[in-house]
């Protein structure tokens, strides 16, 4: 495929140069002014499709020579509408330039509409995606919103192609699921089944006013994303593609010398006072062989054969063009990621076909449709096994013969049961196809000057078939050529499952807008929704498959089981926005929502949203006019307040739910029921209150522009579950109300675009602060899990650890634990000294913990609280972009700041197993007899030992980080050479995706939460073409 791609654009070019005409050359003189007639120094002039251009001087004067007589002049200077002038033989050009107001008139869309973004009142953050989408290798849209927004923050918890990132707007505002509201065209949809390439526009609506409009699914913020559209004019073409070779960013470094492995080992265990585990025999045997067949006597580490290298690809097909009536966009999309595991490839299908009709000047309708089908391999579901028990990855294993055989350990001494990632990634094999298909049918009619009436159905459909069956991995001892480990071949159990949903969803609006006494404009808007959601879910597993190759229940001949269940739900809402605008200057916008859930029931299915918000544009007064004439463009002060909601609550647990179970009966089993879930009618909303005060700015003819903001969110009757009194047996409680969270941060936004000459050049940051506070909760009682503690007055799920004081590593450490033994408390119940030690008396190598309390005891009471949580304090975006003569090139980096993750466990630990991994850098900073330099790590033990593997911050990982996600250098060929073969842009590129990371983590990723899928280094090569 490459060498055809290749082989095209070079016939390309070779037919386009022939055709270069030459035109009669000639001197072209002006002058540049503005619109008052002052002279304009600096703008740029070019000669459009050729490397030729000056810059007028100080008197706004220009002289250009060897300019084709038929050319065409582009005038541009910043602040000012770029001019394209016909020559048409003149040699003297008088060029008045007017002031680009584009950035002020910039329309941003909102709930149920748009505005201008100069009169907005609320927070919203609007993304530019179409530069991402068509030059970076980004399979998922969500992956590719990192550093783009302020308030924003996006986690690749796991990088398996096909997975979504998760998404948080100004942090985690409740104890449940915090994932912003993503909407399609007007109605919820899934972020991941959308190719970024089909997209118009994003706006983030961040606070009550932007938000309120949706009512009760708002709380965590909302994602608006806007399809393209038809435009009138020719038919245009575009095909966008990239290829990208990718490999694992970062590695773990992993002890891979099957002896040195060995020995420590057996260190581990001297340590622990056991027996040694390896002969020395055996340790000389492996001496004596070490540069021998590395199949039969390997030194493998963890990471060979798990990661390699792949090339993903993406094809972007679309087209768009109208008449005065008709306006239509298609597109189609393939996208192909085999990963850099193996058997967790994903491809995606993507067609979309966008039309719209005027059918009469007060009549326009339309629909757009859209279908998917994705496909992923199987691994991709064993990950979590392969990540969790790939620590028997041990350096005596052979990956793989040359012959395709899997090996196990080749040591007899090793427990046979080791082997490499790769046996647990080909363990499933299988299908994993969906299927999505979404219709949005659309009218607007204008019956009065002013009145709008819009409605809209939409029917979305997904089904996903999941076909899996276990694979027989056979395992080899390659020294004796016998079998470790022969895979199960017979009563293999296939599974088929199937999951299907169906939203239908329609509105229906009406908007009415009138100037009045030519200074108030006031616009309202009216509407009311209704949607309904049906899930469905089978599954159906059969034992004895007579073949791993097949995949039908029919296939196999054993007893089957199966299951199913539906869940359904559904809403209506009514809604309005009222929109006041006095003289451009102040501005008033209130919305309301009022929902009603089938979660809820009686008197709390209702919910009201209201949302207030006002702004005050200061540059409009008559006493800014004397800035405005001179550097000021806009500055704006906005305030909001208003109400959201939450309903993250299952479907039924408002009403009584039943299980079932078997009784007996005349001594025989009899199936029957039982109440599994005890109602709560009282049951109602997540209330989240938000105030948000910020400032918006635009200087020097909008080259510096900007936003400031500061929010107060607290959200009241938090969905928790409580603990179950036993006098109600087995029934569970449901959630309830009852909980509090504030959040309170900064949002800081800046931009700065110039051109100097020929050189376009714009640099843009975005800073934001958050942290949250849990108000109430369970008053003086703490909820656990795992290091986290969830209290009243501490940030959600923060950090509750003991504290290292030190390694013991000399006598004057051992001395100090002694004077501690001797100054223990006494136990007033036996009149001795307490152990102040319960998990064990430090020896030299070992960590010492801190007595925290004072109480001349070291043990669990001594825990502390540490960090902010697991979202991070500070998130930061930066992007440079430039261009000179058809060269473009940009980096964009982000970052995180402010967070800590807990990171233990068997990739990263000193307390060694039998025929487990060891990690290098912990063996190299390991305390052991004889170091002469300052250990970084406790000593070697062995599992069972864990005075050292205590909850500590010594295993509390600083997770910052600065990744400079992607550099591009692109090309766009003139259009005087490309014109000539009907094409109107030809751009190749080049880049580098994820390449650099800049972070003090020990473990793979710091966007990865533990062990799993890691980012990708991505080299990159593509092409943009129009016609």
């Amino acid at each position: 495929m490459r060498s055809t791609i290749g082989k095209i654009m070079m016939f390309f070019i070779l037919c386009i140069f022939p055709l270069w005409l030459y035109a009669q050359n000639k001197a072209v003189r002006g002058v540049v002014t503005d619109n008052q007639g002052t002279p304009l120094p600096g703008v740029t002039i070019r000669v459009q499709g050729m490397n030729l251009g000056t810059m007028t001087d100080m008197n706004g004067q220009f002289t250009l020579s060897n300019v084709p007589s038929n050319g065409k002049l582009e005038v541009s200077y910043i602040g000012m509408v770029t001019q394209v002038l016909d020559i048409e033989g003149r040699s003297s050009l008088d060029v008045r330039l007017t002031e680009d107001v584009e950035s002020l008139d910039e329309v941003v869309v909102v709930g149920y509409g748009s505005q201008k973004k100069v009169n907005l009142t609320g927070a919203v953050s609007s993304v530019d995606i179409g530069k991402v989408a068509v030059s970076r290798p980004i399979t998922n849209l969500s992956s590719g919103l990192v550093g783009l927004a302020s308030g924003l923050y996006v986690r690749n918890g796991s990088n398996d192609p096909g997975n979504n990132a998760s998404l948080l707007i100004r942090g985690q505002g409740t104890l449940n699921n915090s994932s912003p509201l993503i909407i399609i065209d007007g109605v919820e949809g899934d972020i991941s089944r959308i190719p970024p390439q089909d997209i118009e526009n994003i706006s983030v609506l961040k606070d009550a006013a932007s938000s309120a409009i949706y009512g009760s699914r708002a709380a965590n913020g909302v994602i608006l994303i806007t399809t393209k559209q038809g435009k009138r004019g020719k038919l245009s073409i575009n095909y966008d593609a990239y290829y990208a070779a990718q490999k694992v960013g970062h590695l773990m470094p992993f002890v891979s010398n099957s002896v040195e492995w060995m020995e420590l080992i057996n260190e581990a265990a001297k340590n622990s006072k056991q027996s040694q585990i390896y002969s020395d025999k055996n340790i000389q045997l492996w001496k004596e062989h070490a540069n021998d067949d590395p199949i039969l006597w390997p030194n493998s580490s963890w990471n060979d054969g798990v990661f390699r290298t792949a090339n993903t690809m993406n094809h972007n097909l679309s087209a768009s063009g109208g008449t005065e009536k008709i306006q239509s966009f298609i597109s189609f999309n393939y996208a192909n990621n085999p990963g850099i595991i193996e058997n967790t490839a994903y491809s995606r299908y993507s067609i979309r076909a966008n039309n719209k009709m005027q059918v009469t000047p007060w009549l326009n309708v339309g629909m757009n449709l859209h279908g998917t089908l994705t496909d992923k391999e199987r691994g991709s579901s064993n990950l979590s096994s392969m990540f969790t028990n790939s620590i028997l990855a041990i350096p005596t294993v052979t990956v793989k013969h040359p012959d395709g055989r899997l090996g196990g350990t080749q040591n007899i001494e090793d427990s046979q049961v080791a082997r490499s990632g790769l046996a647990y990634v080909r363990a499933l094999s299988g299908k994993n196809v969906s299927h999505t298909f979404n219709g949005r049918f659309f009218a607007s009619l204008t019956p009065l000057k002013g009145l709008t009436i819009d409605g809209s159905y939409n029917y979305s459909f997904y089904v996903n078939k999941l076909t899996t069956i276990p694979q027989p991995i056979d395992l080899w001892n390659f020294q004796k050529e016998m079998l470790v480990e022969k895979g199960q071949r017979v009563n293999i159990t296939v599974t088929n499952q199937e999951s299907r949903y169906v939203r239908n969803f329609m509105d229906l609006t009406a908007s009415y807008e009138k100037t009045l006494w030519g200074r108030l404009t006031a616009r309202l808007m009216l509407g009311g929704s209704q949607e309904q959601y049906v899930s469905e879910s089978f599954s159906a597993s059969r034992s004895g498959l007579i073949d791993p190759a097949l995949t039908q229940l029919n296939a196999a001949t054993g007893d089957a089981t199966a299951s199913g269940g539906l869940s359904d739900w559904s809403m209506r809402s009514y809604f309005g926005r009222l929109n006041l605008n006095w003289d451009e200057r102040y501005l008033f916008e209130a919305n309301f929502r009022r929902d009603g859930s089938s979660r809820f029931i009686g008197d709390n299915r209702w919910g009201n949203f209201p949302s207030f918000s006002a702004a005050w544009r200061i540059s409009e007064e008559p006493f800014m006019k004397l800035l405005r004439s001179q550097w000021l463009d806009n500055l704006k002060i906005r305030v909001s307040y208003g109400s959201l909601g939450n309903n993250s609550v299952g479907n039924y647990e408002a009403i009584p739910v039943l299980g079932s179970t078997k009784y007996v009966l005349n001594n025989l089993p009899v199936v029957g029921f039982y109440q599994s879930s005890i109602a709560n009618s009282n049951l109602t909303w997540e209330s989240t209150s938000v105030t948000n005060v910020g400032i918006d700015w635009s200087f020097w003819k909008n080259r510096f522009s900007g936003s400031l903001d500061l929010y107060h969110k607290m959200t009241n009757d938090i969905l928790i579950s409580l603990p179950a009194p036993f006098v109600l047996g087995t029934a569970g409680l449901p959630k309830q109300n009852a909980a509090k969270v504030r959040n309170r941060g900064i949002e800081l936004s800046m931009s700065w675009k110039d051109k100097i000459g020929g050189f376009g050049y714009s640099i843009a940051t975005n800073i934001t602060y958050n942290r949250n506070k849990v108000i109430k909760f369970k008053g003086d009682e703490a909820s656990y899990s795992g290091t986290t503690m969830l209290k009243e007055g501490l940030p959600i799920n923060i950090q509750y650890l003991l504290k290292v004081d030190r390694i013991v590593e000399s006598q004057a450490d051992l001395d100090l634990i002694q004077k501690m033994i001797e100054n223990a408390p006494i136990d007033e119940s036996t009149n001795k000294k307490k152990n102040p030690f319960p998990f064990g008396t430090p020896q030299l190598g070992d960590l010492l913990y801190k007595d925290m309390n004072g109480d001349g005891l070291v043990n669990l009471d001594d825990r502390v609280t540490m960090g902010h949580g697991p979202n991070p304090s500070w998130i930061y975006g930066i992007s440079l972009s430039g261009d000179y003569k058809g060269f473009d090139a940009s980096i964009s980096m982000d970052g995180v700041l402010g967070i800590k993750q807990y990171f233990y466990n068997s990739y990263y630990t000193t307390q060694l197993r039998w025929s487990r991994i060891v990690n290098r850098d912990v063996a190299n900073g390991r305390w052991y007899e004889g170091r002469t330099t300052p250990a970084t790590y406790p000593r070697f033990v062995l599992e069972g030992d864990n005075r050292n593997f205590q909850s500590s911050d010594f295993w509390l990982e600083d997770v910052s980080f600065l990744k400079i996600r992607n550099i591009q250098l692109g090309y766009s060929l003139p259009s005087s050479i490309i014109s000539h073969a009907n094409l109107t842009r030809f751009r190749l590129y080049v880049g580098l995706e994820n390449y650099f990371t800049f972070t003090k983590f020990k473990g793979m990723d710091p966007e990865v939460s533990g062990m799993n899928y890691p980012s990708m280094k991505q080299a990159v090569f593509g092409i943009n073409l129009s016609f």
